[in-house]
């Protein structure tokens, strides 16, 4: 069974004052795969 945590509000801080924007977005950078290793299992052919 879980225990009860009791949240201390005055640990909660407002999102307003952080300047978090609406938008969580970033940007993907394509990377290049340089080496393949391809191993063979000993019980399949």
């Amino acid at each position: 069974m879980l225990k009860k945590c009791m949240g201390d509000p005055s640990l909660i801080i407002p999102t307003e004052n952080i300047g978090i924007k609406d938008i969580l977005s970033y940007g993907e950078i394509p990377v290049q795969i340089l080496d393949c290793q391809v191993r063979k299992l000993r019980t399949k052919e």
